[in-house]
């Protein structure tokens, strides 16, 4: 197998770390998305319509979702993993899927905008420039769904960051993170029972990305605090990679 992803993206992170979880041999192939914009080249486009990451490539298989990944390696792991159980696997499902309506890129560019002034000159600005170059692209591409697509998500990325009050929408981002962590279940070895899941992988994440960003507080939950803290004990959670604190220098280095 090979894992197409990048060190910072926080949906790398996530199949990262249920590879690793699952004890599956895999190429970790580290990509360059903020300066070469690799995930924009012909060769990637080929693999992944969408341009993003991660992808997980498994001889003819090929996954271009971190959601889509997560359960294909849940459902190879079978009945090691919670995810299998006919009562509790169905909770799992519950979390997961309610974990994939935040909104984790608004969340984390919110703050970062208003943490860093500069930003909100750079981050528009850097868009700009990737919709002119996908729209010089779409004119001789043999695949004009998917560039339109990129640049309409891009276009929309743009009015997010440029139009009406950030803070306001960063409060809004944290209502939605807040109302996640409240419905949590209080965990046990495991955040649903005792046997790993798929919510304690996507929970792990999300609570690494609260700390990088500066809004852990919004972990109340003496328990789920404990649990954090013992998942990242784990041999899994220190190969995975996960950030807990913005490292640009890695960023520029590409590692």
């Amino acid at each position: 197998m090979i894992l197409y992803n990048a060190s910072s993206s926080y949906y790398s992170m996530i199949a990262r770390y249920a590879l690793f979880e699952a004890e599956l041999p895999f190429e970790n192939r580290l990509m360059d998305i903020h300066l070469r914009k690799e995930q924009l080249s012909s060769w990637y486009l080929a693999i992944n319509p969408k341009m993003t990451v991660p992808s997980l490539v498994n001889g003819k298989e090929i996954l271009i979702d971190s959601q889509d990944i997560l359960k294909y390696i849940a459902t190879l792991k079978g009945p090691q993993w919670l995810d299998s159980d006919k009562e509790a696997g169905l909770q799992v499902q519950q979390i997961v899927y309610a974990h994939y309506n935040i909104t984790i890129e608004r969340l984390t560019f919110a703050k970062a905008l208003i943490s860093l002034p500069p930003l909100r000159l750079i981050v528009p600005h850097m868009l700009q420039k990737i919709i002119r170059k996908l729209e010089k692209e779409l004119r001789a591409s043999e695949n004009k769904e998917a560039l339109s697509a990129k640049i309409a998500l891009n276009t929309q990325r743009l009015a997010f960051f440029t139009e009406g009050d950030l803070r306001d929408k960063l409060e809004f981002e944290k209502k939605s993170i807040q109302l996640f962590l409240d419905k949590l279940p209080s965990p046990h070895e495991f955040l649903v029972g005792n046997q790993l899941s798929s919510a304690d992988i996507v929970t792990v994440v999300l609570l690494g990305r609260l700390q990088m960003i500066g809004e852990y507080e919004l972990v109340q939950s003496a328990e789920l605090i404990a649990w954090f803290n013992r998942m990242q004990a784990r041999p899994a959670y220190k190969k995975a990679d996960i950030w807990t604190h913005f490292q640009p220098w890695r960023i520029l280095f590409k590692c």
